[in-house]
């Protein structure tokens, strides 16, 4: 799982007053992560689940708008991808 710490370390925030929103963050990319791959986030948690999670993270605080998510993010999760739940 990725920490509050590490999440605003990557996304070069210093101060704690939208702590509440980035824990909501944290736990959608977890839940879109799981959801594409179709099984439970692996521990530990490999460096390209994680890239995709921060990347998801980045992109739903940094665009509020609605804007599709970056190819990046499902190209990232692809190898862990199963058939079917």
């Amino acid at each position: 799982m990725l920490s509050l710490d590490e999440v605003k370390l990557f996304l070069r925030i210093d101060n704690d007053d939208e702590d509440r929103y980035i824990n909501v963050l944290i736990l959608l990319s977890m839940e879109m992560s799981q959801n594409y791959m179709r099984r439970e986030l692996p521990e530990p948690m490999p460096i390209s689940i994680k890239q995709a999670c921060l990347i998801v993270i980045s992109h739903f605080y940094e665009k509020r708008d609605g804007e599709p998510m970056p190819d990046v993010v499902y190209r990232l999760l692809d190898t862990y991808r199963e058939e079917a739940f």
